[in-house]
C-alpha cells in the first residue's frame, strides 16, 4: 500500500508513477500475478453533481487470482498533505496490508513565498496565483503550438514573480517541520498497530535554481523523518541518494525538476523493488 501526493499518484492523464512501474516490473520478473488499484478522494460536485461519489480510481486486475498474488494499492493524491492519509485508515485496517510505503513531505516542505502563510500579497498579484501551487513550474507544455505559446509565456511570468517574492521575504514551507513530524509519528503508530511493515521514503532532491532554499530544507526534513522512523520502529529509505548525479537530472524528471517522468518513475521503481523485495 502506498501513501503520498502527486509524486506517488503520478501527473497527467496517464498518472505514470513508481507504483505503476513497480507493478509492471514485478509482472515482468516472475510468474506471480500482480494487481494494481489506484484510488483517490474526490469532491462530489467536481465529479458528478447528480450522484454521491467520494472516491474515484483505476483498477488493473488479472482475471485469474491466487492466494500468492501481489496487490498494490496506490492511495496517493495530488494536492493533499499528510493529514489526508488518516482518512484511508478504515480501508487500510480492513485490508490489513503486509507493507505500507509512506512518501510524504515533499509537497509540505517546498519553500514557497512567505505571503502564502502570512498574507500581505502585493495588490497586483492575481488572486488565482495565490494558491500554494499556483506559481509552481509546469511539468510540461502542450504539443499544440498556440497552447504551448500561452503556457510558456504564463509560466515564465509566474516563475519570475515567484522568485522575486522569495527574495523580498524569506520563504516558508507549506507545513512546518515539527507539525509534519507529529503527523508522521501518529500515522506510523497507527499502521504499526496493524502489524504492517512500514517503509518511510526520504524526499527526492530538488533543484536550487527552481526552488531556492528548498534543497537545504529537504535535508533537514529527511533527517527528521529518519529520526521519526527509527523511533517508531519503521524503516527509513533514502532512495534519492541512489539517483544519478545532478547532471543527469533532466533525464529522469519533468522540466519542473520535481516530478519524476516515465524514465524516472521506472528507475525509482527498480530502486524500491530492490529494497522491499528482500
Amino acid at each position: 500500500m502506498f501513501l503520498g501526493d502527486s509524486l506517488t499518484e503520478g501527473v497527467g492523464s496517464k498518472r505514470i508513477s513508481h507504483v505503476g512501474e513497480l507493478a509492471a516490473q514485478l509482472r515482468a520478473g516472475g510468474n506471480t500475478n500482480v494487481h494494481e488499484f489506484r484510488l483517490r478522494h474526490i469532491e462530489t460536485h467536481t465529479f458528478n453533481r447528480f450522484i454521491d461519489f467520494n472516491v474515484a480510481g483505476f483498477m488493473n486486475v488479472n482475471a485469474q487470482q491466487n492466494g500468492s498474488d501481489v496487490w498494490l494499492w496506490n492511495l496517493a493524491c495530488e494536492g493533499q498533505t499528510i493529514e489526508s492519509d488518516f482518512n484511508w485508515l478504515p480501508l487500510i485496517t480492513a485490508l490489513r496490508p503486509e507493507l505500507v510505503v509512506i512518501f510524504r513531505g515533499s509537497l509540505e516542505s517546498i519553500i514557497r513565498p512567505a505571503m502564502l502563510r502570512e498574507g500581505g500579497w502585493p495588490w497586483w498579484v492575481p488572486a488565482s496565483w495565490r494558491g500554494y501551487a499556483a506559481m509552481d513550474p509546469r511539468c510540461y507544455f502542450s504539443n499544440t503550438w498556440w497552447r504551448k505559446a500561452k503556457q510558456t509565456s504564463l509560466d515564465a511570468l509566474k516563475q519570475n514573480l515567484r522568485l522575486k517574492l522569495l527574495k523580498v521575504r524569506p520563504g516558508k514551507p507549506l507545513m512546518d517541520l515539527e507539525t509534519l513530524a507529529l503527523h508522521q509519528t501518529e500515522l506510523i503508530r497507527r499502521l504499526r498497530d496493524l502489524d504492517a511493515r512500514v517503509v518511510v521514503l526520504g524526499l527526492l532532491p530538488v533543484d536550487h535554481a527552481r526552488f531556492p532554499d528548498s534543497p537545504e530544507h529537504f535535508r533537514l526534513v529527511n533527517a527528521r523523518l529518519k529520526q521519526v522512523a527509527q523511533a517508531e520502529k519503521a524503516e527509513f529509505f533514502d532512495w534519492g541518494s541512489l539517483l544519478p548525479a545532478n547532471g543527469s537530472r533532466g533525464a529522469f524528471f519533468y522540466r519542473d525538476s520535481f516530478h519524476p517522468n516515465a524514465a524516472g518513475a521506472g528507475l525509482l521503481a527498480k530502486i524500491l523493488r530492490d529494497r522491499i523485495c528482500i
